[in-house]
């Protein structure tokens, strides 16, 4: 098992190996640049062999099952992320993955300069609000725009419904398939799937 990978984090690796073909998938990615304390939760790499394109799919992921994202207060007061709610939470939610999608796109665009595509994706099976409104969910649509204006790349949200239809697709997989392939969150899906 990955060290340090948590369950929610393990999930979202095992949908990119199995869904996206990623042949390499790595957890808690650091950066080797001294003073960088950056960290990726999930990173992916499908290499296509007959066309030759490589896909690097970076992903930070957040598994509170009460819908909190991360808690505190902001560092910066000043930001964007301070339009979203009266509640410190949100906006240390929101400040702390516009720091970490930034990073993440850094390290990237270093790490794999000739990588053919980037997707950034955020993960979180449940955040607070309706479906699709309330100010955190809102505030994470803001932080996408403000991530493809910053860098002209796009930020995909797999939060609440769409996370849970991703999920379900690895659910549904493991139900006809018994191998051993080597993804422990993949394994642990497979035997719930598969009890009699």
């Amino acid at each position: 098992m990955p060290i340090n990978a948590g369950w929610g984090e393990l999930l979202v690796g095992a949908y990119h190996r199995l869904e996206n073909e990623c042949e390499v998938v790595s957890y808690n990615n650091r950066s080797e640049e001294p003073g960088n304390q950056m960290e990726a939760d999930v990173l992916g790499i499908d290499n296509d062999r007959e066309s030759g394109e490589q896909h690097v799919y970076v992903c930070e992921v957040v598994t509170h099952l009460k819908g909190n994202l991360y808690s505190g207060s902001p560092k910066d007061e000043q930001g964007w992320w301070m339009e979203y709610s009266n509640t410190s939470a949100y906006h240390r939610s929101l400040e702390k993955l516009w720091k970490k999608f930034l990073d993440d796109h850094n390290y990237v665009r270093q790490t794999f300069p000739h990588a053919d595509k980037y997707s950034f994706e955020f993960w979180a099976p449940v955040v607070k609000g309706a479906k699709t409104t309330g100010p955190l969910i809102k505030g994470l649509d803001r932080l996408s725009e403000e991530f493809e204006k910053e860098t002209d790349e796009e930020l995909e949200l797999f939060i609440n419904e769409k996370y849970n239809n991703h999920i379900s697709k690895l659910r549904d997989r493991a139900k006809d398939d018994v191998s051993n392939r080597g993804i422990p969150a993949y394994r642990f899906l497979q035997i719930l799937e598969n009890m009699g």
